[in-house]
């Protein structure tokens, strides 16, 4: 992967996390997620579900009711470890606010 691409990936992640933090602490489904982040001029240059399951892998993001994959119907949240990183009281050089 080049550096161009993961700046990106790196960025988007981050785009993700202020997505959610907007809408605290109410969840959301991946569809409108992604429906957001459009609304919000993000084009999507990553593949949005290896975003998202880097993210749940970080615990910065849960999926609702016990899901096992993440699909446009799932419900996304943001954990309280994705608050922390939103609010800079921890730092994780893979995500870029």
């Amino acid at each position: 992967m080049d550096d161009i691409q993961t700046t990106r990936n790196k960025m988007y992640r981050g785009q993700v996390i202020k997505t959610l933090g907007f809408f605290y602490p109410d969840p959301m489904s991946v569809e409108d997620l992604k429906g957001a982040l459009i609304a919000r001029g993000i084009t999507i240059t990553a593949d949005t579900l290896k975003v998202l399951y880097y993210l749940e892998d970080k615990e910065y993001i849960r999926l609702k009711d016990g899901c096992k994959e993440f699909s446009d119907d799932d419900i996304v949240e943001l954990t309280a470890k994705g608050i922390d990183l939103l609010e800079s009281t921890i730092i994780d050089p893979g995500v870029i606010l």
